[in-house]
């Protein structure tokens, strides 16, 4: 049998669970389904389980704006973004829509009947199932949930250590007292080393190319102000609006005058780490806003690598060894934990 809808969703992460509460708030009697391939909701954030997982968006802006973000945390840990989104969901009750488990295989437009047909597999039972529907709307994002991306890397058969993709982390695992190279520069790297920096007998960052690192508080205490003078059904639109402000400010500032917006942040940086640190590291061969910025709470990757728990090597990778990574450089990383952070 096909089963018909008006509109259906693939994914019930952040964007098919906003989708189905915008649908049902504005179009009430269209009948919809989410059809969801894992047995939870929250996509990308109940996936990613690696240490320190969290937002590397404000929360008062990445949250929706009909169901505002009320925590001062202001980049949020992994968990509490899925907690929200179940939240969400249950709070709209959209959750009763959603089907799990449902891989689609296929999907397909009629023009003769106006309407998409689609092919999905229960991956639990093998049961086929076939859906019709007048409007398909696909939010699966831009990971690929089977592999993540991983560069060919020379001679990485080699490595006796542990490789570890950040996508597959593994449960439980130990890496107290290990010497761990985390390979990237992106949100997922800079969120990793401070994280396991403490635990670690040492981590370091390797980056072919350096990113640009803006600091941000991770709680908003100044919040409380603004508690004071505005009523909670003002707040935290106020909060949402004063975020995109400033994030357009310096989107636009960056474009208008990239060399001012590139000392402004690297300064900070200069000033924490002193003036012996290899500014190399953390300054970008392109303009600020020519790639995405990484927000760091509180400047926690700039003080594990000024602890000395941490550190960061710009250089290519020649190939991996026995025990560790070979650089074109001539340096060689010892390694007993290898991350690809590379996406």
């Amino acid at each position: 049998m096909i089963e018909h809808f008006d509109v259906l969703i693939v994914g019930a992460g952040l964007s098919g669970i906003g989708m189905a509460c915008h649908l049902q708030r504005e179009s009430p009697g269209k009948r919809y389904a989410i059809l969801e391939r894992r047995q939870a909701i929250g996509g990308t954030w109940d996936l990613f389980r690696y240490p320190g997982v969290r937002s590397d968006s404000d929360m008062f802006t990445f949250a929706y704006a009909f169901r505002p973000w009320e925590s001062k945390t202001i980049l949020a840990e992994g968990a509490l973004v899925r907690n929200y989104l179940i939240d969400t969901a249950r709070e709209f009750g959209v959750d009763k829509n959603i089907r799990f488990g449902l891989k689609i295989t296929a999907a397909h437009w009629s023009s003769t009947d106006q309407l998409w047909n689609v092919e999905a597999a229960h991956e639990a039972t093998g049961e086929n199932l076939v859906y019709s529907c007048s409007f398909l709307i696909s939010c699966t994002g831009y990971y690929d949930y089977d592999q993540g991306h991983l560069p060919q890397f020379a001679g990485k058969d080699a490595f006796k250590g542990q490789c570890i993709h950040p996508q597959f982390w593994p449960d439980n695992l130990d890496y107290r007292g290990k010497k761990i190279v985390v390979i990237g520069s992106g949100a997922t790297a800079v969120t990793l080393v401070p994280s396991m920096a403490p635990d670690a007998a040492h981590i370091t960052m390797l980056q072919r190319s350096p990113t640009y690192i803006f600091s941000l508080p991770g709680y908003g205490k100044w919040i409380g102000f603004l508690e004071k003078l505005l009523p909670p059904n003002l707040l935290f639109g106020t909060l949402r609006s004063i975020h995109i402000r400033l994030q357009r400010a310096l989107y636009k500032s960056a474009k208008r005058w990239p060399h001012a917006v590139q000392r402004f942040l690297l300064r900070p940086v200069e000033r924490y780490m002193g003036k012996d640190f290899d500014m190399r590291h953390f300054t970008p061969a392109y303009r600020p806003w020519d790639q995405r910025l990484c927000m760091v709470p509180d400047g926690d990757l700039l003080q594990a690598i000024k602890s000395g728990k941490a550190s960061v090597v710009t250089d290519e990778i020649q190939s991996f060894t026995a025990s560790g990574i070979a650089l074109k450089s001539g340096l060689h990383l010892d390694a007993d934990i290898v991350v690809t952070a590379t996406g």
